[in-house]
């Protein structure tokens, strides 16, 4: 993984100073609005729908973002 710099000249790489075997892992997902805040993605044979309240403009018929977010950091 290379992260580059909007500056040419810079570039910085996490793996430069890694030993030894290294596992690469890569994942591809797409994502839509379906409507205002509610949007669906897929991931592989997966798919999440996500929304927000009414109070941010959202139809407020499925888990926010951040729902999301705080589950995935429960697991």
């Amino acid at each position: 993984m290379v992260i580059k710099d909007p500056k040419e000249h810079v570039e910085y790489d996490p793996m430069v100073g890694v030993r030894g075997p290294v596992r690469l892992a890569s994942v591809e997902a797409t994502a839509e609005v379906v409507e205002d805040q509610l949007k669906r993605g897929n991931c592989g044979r997966w798919e999440i729908i996500c929304d927000e309240p009414d109070s941010l403009g959202g139809l407020d018929v499925a888990p926010a973002p951040l729902h999301y977010f705080a589950m995935a950091v429960l697991f």
